[in-house]
């Protein structure tokens, strides 16, 4: 059994509880907080160990891994501490606020040689690995244009997403999502083009990426929706021989060959997106392998990211790969 000891007691904290509880080989035994309350209500159903400090759980609880789910400022402090200690670490994506910090993240991890995986959750999403294995298929030909969507009201729950020096705004901590999808289908991007409209408590992003590849993708972010309104996401890939879409809104991942009838995808499992990504953190423990979303992978995410945000405060382009 690999004991989890769970950093943050908020919205994501409580989706990690409810996610380790759909497989087994894992237990939150530690949960930490400064909010005790909070963090009472997640251990209770663990009978796990409460803390207010992560540095007395990490002297203090016989842990084998870390789960931060802080806010995006305080990934590099968490991450450094439970290196330290010796701890594996999976961090809530996105790995942080700047390369500066996800590097140092990266480094801290391979010295203390433990485990480092960051929570891209998209890539466990069966609907969206079922458009992927479509792509690698070749079943869609050569891709060309990709759209994507991901939007809803602006997460109120956590006044820290207003302070853009600690969240990134939408185009960091939403975008990211199909930032690191699409890299992971389409490889190296090439240019960035961004436009951002904000204003309090309503921000609305529209991305142009331009892959290595030639593949263009239209990323879409926004946290303009009324609160109250659904989350949304969707993504369509265009190739010379098919289209792959999936909207969360509908019934089912849909091929289409020519204008010919659409087939349904597999049915995704009865386990939900973030159980997939923890149980596969689990499995990388046991096993010493790569985690898919690897701290090497997460900063590429957010170097296209951080381009995106640059691009839209300059009003110009950004060209990927200078300096690095």
């Amino acid at each position: 059994m690999i004991k989890i000891g769970l950093v943050g007691a908020g919205f994501m904290g409580q989706t990690h509880h409810k996610a380790y509880r759909q497989f087994e080989g894992a237990a939150v035994t530690a949960v930490c907080d400064l909010d005790a309350e909070k963090a009472m209500k997640l251990a209770g159903v663990w009978n796990a160990e409460i803390f207010t400090s992560l540095e007395t759980m990490l002297e203090q609880s016989d842990i084998d891994a870390v789960d931060v789910c802080l806010p995006t400022d305080l990934h590099r402090w968490a991450v450094e501490r439970a290196a330290a200690h010796g701890k594996h670490v999976f961090c809530e994506k996105p790995i942080a606020a700047s390369t500066e910090d996800a590097e140092a993240m990266i480094q801290a991890c391979r010295a203390a040689e433990v485990i480092f995986m960051v929570g891209h959750v998209v890539r466990f999403d069966p609907q969206y690995r079922a458009a992927r294995q479509q792509l690698l298929a070749g079943r869609l030909g050569t891709p060309g244009v990709v759209r994507t969507v991901r939007s809803g009201a602006f997460p109120a729950w956590s006044p820290w997403f207003a302070d853009y020096a600690r969240s990134g705004g939408p185009l960091i901590d939403l975008a990211i999502h199909d930032f690191d999808f699409l890299h992971w289908c389409f490889g190296p991007v090439r240019r960035v083009f961004s436009r951002q409209v904000t204003r309090e408590q309503f921000d609305h992003t529209l991305t142009l990426l331009r892959f290595e590849s030639g593949v263009m993708a239209h990323v879409e972010a926004s946290w303009a929706y009324p609160q109250g309104a659904p989350f949304q996401t969707s993504i369509e890939i265009a190739g010379t021989k098919g289209l792959v879409q999936f909207d969360r809104g509908a019934a089912a991942t849909i091929v289409q060959f020519g204008g010919a009838k659409g087939v349904a995808a597999e049915s995704p499992t009865f386990k939900s997106p973030y159980a997939l990504e923890l149980e596969h953190f689990v499995e990388c423990i046991r096993n010493g392998a790569v985690p898919l979303t690897s701290g090497e992978e997460a900063l590429e995410a957010l170097r296209i990211g951080l381009a995106a945000a640059a691009s839209a405060l300059r009003q110009k382009p950004v060209e990927m790969g200078a300096g690095r």
